[in-house]
């Protein structure tokens, strides 16, 4: 059954990022910049999420950037899946989104989600366990430790998993090896 409940701007524009039109969620924002800081009404495990989380996660470098010129939040930690935008875009193993949110002063080893980091996300692989593209996953791993994250941080959830851990339960081979 349809909702009547009408959307807010933030969720308008976190359907156009998600359906991957970086382009008219440009020309929102213009509009509308102030929807750069807001995070989403949305009920569910991706309640909390900002434009942010969401341009990362689908590696739109241009928009993360345009959020971060209009105040998003690098570090925001207010989804409730994996806490920061840096952790989205490294669960996708989008690594050029990883890369701009560094340069946006993304803490590299923030707290994502029961004391795990992005580098716990890029070892889990996203919904294919890093196998829909290795390369990504690979070179995402690479970015994350060039750039200093700790490859030896113990999360809570599981038993204390380290990184490595996490990618060898899950089979990402690509990010195991670099880890390894």
């Amino acid at each position: 059954m349809p909702s009547n409940k009408k959307k807010s701007k933030v969720d308008i524009l976190i359907d156009l990022i998600d359906e991957g039109d970086e382009e008219e969620a440009m020309r929102f924002l213009a509009g509308s910049p102030e929807v750069a800081r807001e995070m989403s009404t949305r009920e569910g495990v991706l309640a909390g999420a900002t434009p942010l989380h969401w341009a990362g996660h689908r590696d739109h470098i241009r928009l993360c950037k345009l959020l971060v010129e209009l105040g998003a939040d690098p570090n925001s930690a207010s989804a409730r899946w994996w806490r920061t935008p840096l952790s989205w875009a490294a669960d996708a193993g989008c690594v050029d989104a990883v890369a701009c949110l560094l340069d946006a002063g993304a803490e590299i080893d923030a707290d994502a989600f029961g004391n795990a980091t992005a580098m716990h996300a890029v070892a889990q692989g996203g919904s294919t366990s890093g196998k829909g593209d290795p390369k990504a996953y690979r070179r995402t791993v690479e970015t994350l430790i060039k750039a200093g994250a700790d490859i030896n941080r113990v999360a809570s959830g599981d038993g204390g998993q380290t990184p490595l851990g996490d990618a060898v339960r899950n089979e990402n081979a690509a990010v195991a090896d670099v880890l390894r």
